[in-house]
């Protein structure tokens, strides 16, 4: 009798028939996404499945949309174009490389500014709205009264830096760069992208890659040539407590799913940090 993994590999590599002869099909590690395969199909081309998973809805995330910012940064060679849009998922193209363990400030700041450069996204990025997403995807046993008092307060005091919204990634760590053979780094992951806030965007990537804000505000300020630099780090450090807010609720809502501890310690270490914020 096949497992429950057998049958979900089975199931995928018949419904790609006949666009897609699949040979082989493998689960791939890490991140919440995990219910992606790598598929290798009978003339050897290869290809990542990315499916409706428990997940995708749990976070508030849509396929549709990952096929827009993909088709959109494929043409400015961010990444590559996707395949095709199932309504069972989406199929992208593997990129060959090797995945970064982590990023220069260059490499970062770089990144972000061709990321912000690119024609607006239809779908857009309220960090506010997705904060109600997760938390009204938590059950109760997540929930206590200092996470509830945490919620309650950014709810209660939202607000917008001002800057003008651009097309963002908001998941523009390490992890999710290829560094190909001819040295070109490749950007996945697209699911979380939107057009939002960029200030917002900042303070994620340098969570994300362990950059001081600062720093990495003035490079890509620098790259841009932007002049206001002081203004879009005030707006960075207006969004930083917001982030933290954002990590608590998607690192217990990823414990819930999946179990795994670090979830449950990063969810308690944003919320310590935020109980303080709230006390200030």
């Amino acid at each position: 009798m096949l497992s429950a993994d057998e049958k979900e590999k089975a199931a995928v590599i018949e419904r790609l028939r006949p666009d897609f002869i699949i040979e082989q099909a493998e689960f791939l590690e890490g991140g919440l996404s995990n219910r992606c395969m790598k598929l290798t199909a009978n003339d050897g081309s290869q290809f990542v499945w990315r499916p409706e998973a428990a997940s995708t809805k749990a976070f508030g995330l849509s396929r549709d949309n990952e096929f827009e910012a993909l088709t959109l940064a494929s043409t400015a060679g961010l990444t590559v174009q996707p395949v095709k849009r199932y309504p069972e998922g989406l199929l992208n193209p593997w990129i060959e490389g090797e995945t970064m363990t982590e990023a220069s400030l260059d490499i970062a700041a770089t990144l972000q500014a061709k990321v912000h450069e690119l024609p607006p996204l239809s779908n857009t990025f309220d960090p506010f709205d997705k904060g109600l997403v997760y938390y009204s995807n938590l059950s109760a046993s997540s929930l206590n009264d200092s996470l509830n008092a945490v919620h309650e307060h950014f709810q209660k005091h939202r607000f917008t830096s001002g800057m003008p919204l651009a097309t963002c990634h908001y998941d523009l760590g390490y992890y999710n760069f290829i560094r190909q053979n001819d040295g070109e780094v490749k950007v996945i992951d697209w699911e979380y992208a939107a057009l939002g806030d960029p200030a917002m965007d900042l303070v994620m990537t340098s969570l994300a890659n362990g950059l001081d804000l600062e720093t990495l505000v003035n490079r890509y300020c620098q790259i841009r040539r932007i002049d206001s630099v002081a203004d879009w780090f005030d707006a960075c450090r207006m969004w930083q407590p917001v982030a933290a807010y954002l990590g608590v609720l998607w690192f217990a809502l990823g414990y819930e799913l999946y179990g795994e501890g670090i979830y449950k310690e990063r969810s308690a270490f944003f919320l310590k940090q935020l109980e303080g914020h709230i006390a200030s």
